[in-house]
């Protein structure tokens, strides 16, 4: 036997083997690296991604709170926010456009590391939904050595200032109970009190309802008003609208409704949670019907349903405090800015009743001799209230009320300020509103009490409606400050209004605009009666001045999905 042939045939075997071990142990550390490698570069490839979203969702934020804050941002019905017209995100005036409700706001950008060197970069778009000018989506598509990773969300933006509710309340309802087939087209805002947040602040029942969408075509339910209304806000679909409350719960009873399956409202955020948003037996919460099987019960119709949302809430205005508005942040409070922006502040003291400002200017006797009993009533029975003035420009200032052909016709130049005086209209009657400038159709006329508390309370008997031939609603708009009570039981009235007490408005009446009170009900001693507010969205530049509008308002910038890919 030839050993040495043996041994070497063996020492070959042992060397293959060896060799496939070595190669078998190289091959895995190769996948393990190229795995590895392959895990860091999509790892890195997302992380490119996520800062892409995260970079541009904080600018986007910043973005609307700035333009929020700009005059002239412009306006429109429903949801209506002024990024819908592109981004401004040099701040310069000058607006890049969506093409096809898309954006792209950075292409290639790269992402750095602690070295300064590129690990990833990424390519950001942002869609705006076509029906829903509060609804954006940003796409973020990240790049690293190959690797692709995208991450994508969608926000609403949204403002929850004053003027942005078809009603802003304090405390809530005056008598707790929305019945009486009760309608609200537009949201719902409660302040509530934080010493008592199991206090019920808003009892639906009865056919209440709470719609997200108004048709002023409907020649039944309004005739006549669509006439009084600019063209882009004579019917709208989507009013944005949600019911927010935060402190205090809401309880849903009977027929009642808050949106509707084909058009919910964007969310119904309430104290803590679901168990601040109570039903009859539990039914009317976790339903959502358009008819009245099942007992009557229609329900909670909504995108989003929780606890209160906001971190930094607007707080219910009151004269007293200070209004961080354009008009009056100079002021110490809202009582300040009125009385020293008045173009004519009216005062009675005891039986005295006198002109605070403008001092030296003559007014027709007419006007001081109708407010002697402490209540101004503008009547067919009386005659003719004129309290205006011209300045040395040439401009008018105060206000006229004349009759005639069966109609009141109230004349508004510049911001009018009554103290110690009750105002009552008691006849349907048109306004024509423009500031002290002349520039804008708009105009704040304000009822105060006086230091003893007498006065400050309004009376609305007869519709009020802007004169559509001196110009439409809301681009014409007479608002009203009253620092105690506004009952309207004129079928329309179309104006914002402020009760720093209760706003009252019943049997089957209107109020078009939007309402800020302390305490509010719809409906009257007599049970079936329809009483509704239909919230039409006033243009920035048009709103009157004096009107409690935070300045920027409240932004709201809600989260609704996030998405790897």
């Amino acid at each position: 036997m030839n050993t040495k042939g043996i041994a070497l045939v063996a020492t070959l075997a042992l060397m293959v083997v060896i060799a496939l071990l070595v190669f078998g142990t190289f091959f895995t550390t190769q996948i393990e690296l190229w795995t590895t490698r392959n895990d860091t570069t999509s790892v890195q490839a997302f992380y490119a991604a996520e800062a892409g979203l995260q970079k541009y969702k904080a600018a986007l934020f910043q973005q609307y709170v700035w333009r929020e804050k700009q005059g002239g941002t412009g306006g429109g019905s429903g949801c209506f926010t002024p990024l819908v017209n592109g981004l401004d995100l040099d701040r310069n005036g000058t607006l890049i456009p969506f093409t096809n409700n898309q954006l792209v706001l950075a292409e290639n950008e790269a992402v750095m590391d602690a070295f300064g060197n590129p690990v990833g970069r990424y390519r950001v778009v942002l869609y705006k939904d076509a029906q829903d000018g509060q609804l954006f989506t940003l796409v973020s598509q990240g790049t690293s050595s190959g690797a692709k990773a995208t991450v994508q969300a969608t926000f609403r933006i949204s403002n929850a200032g004053y003027l942005e509710q078809a009603i802003f309340a304090g405390t809530g309802q005056a008598n707790k109970w929305l019945n009486g087939g009760a309608t609200i087209r537009g949201g719902i805002y409660v302040v509530g009190s934080p010493s008592d947040p199991d206090q019920t602040v808003i009892a639906a029942n009865g056919n209440f309802a709470l719609y997200n969408w108004y048709d002023l075509y409907d020649l039944k339910a309004y005739p006549g008003i669509a006439s009084r209304v600019e063209p882009g806000y004579q019917k709208v679909q989507d009013l944005c609208a949600s019911l927010r409350v935060q402190y205090g719960k809401i309880s849903v009873g009977g027929s009642a409704q808050i949106g509707e399956p084909t058009n919910k409202v964007k969310g119904v955020f309430v104290g803590r949670g679901a168990q601040d948003i109570t039903g009859e037996n539990g039914k009317n919460v976790d339903v959502c019907r358009n008819n009245k099987n099942n007992k009557g019960v229609k329900g909670v119709c909504t995108e989003t349903l929780g606890g209160f949302d906001l971190s930094n809430p607007p707080p219910f205005p009151t004269l007293d405090a200070k209004l961080d508005s354009d008009a009056c942040s100079a002021y110490l409070t809202w009582r300040d800015c009125l009385q020293n922006r008045a173009a004519l502040r009216i005062r009675r003291l005891g039986n005295l009743v006198s002109i605070a400002t403008p001092l030296g200017v003559n007014l027709d006797p007419s006007c001081l001799q109708a407010m002697q009993s402490g209540t101004l009533t503008l009547d067919n029975k009386d005659k003719d209230v004129d309290c205006t003035f011209t300045r040395p420009d040439g401009s008018r200032g105060g206000f006229r009320y004349t009759y005639g052909g069966g109609k009141g016709l109230l004349e508004v130049f510049g911001d009018v300020v009554l103290e110690g005086l009750n105002l009552v209209l008691n006849q349907p009657t048109d306004y024509q509103a423009s500031s002290s400038s002349g520039s804008a159709k708009s105009a704040t006329f304000a009822v105060l009490k006086d230091k003893d508390g007498a006065g400050g309370n309004l009376d609305i008997n007869g519709s009020l409606l802007p004169d559509a031939s001196f110009g439409s609603f809301p681009g014409h708009a007479l608002g009203f400050v009253v620092e105690k009570d506004l009952y309207q039981g004129g079928q329309y009235v179309m104006a914002p209004v402020y009760a720093g007490g209760t706003f009252r408005v019943e049997k089957n009446n209107v109020l078009f605009g939007s309402v800020i009170a302390n305490e509010f009900y719809t409906t009257s001693a007599n049970a079936g009666q329809k009483a509704e507010v239909v919230y039409i969205r006033i243009p920035k530049e048009n709103r009157p001045v004096l009107l409690p509008d935070l300045k920027g308002g409240k932004p709201v910038f809600q989260v609704l999905s996030y998405e790897r890919r």
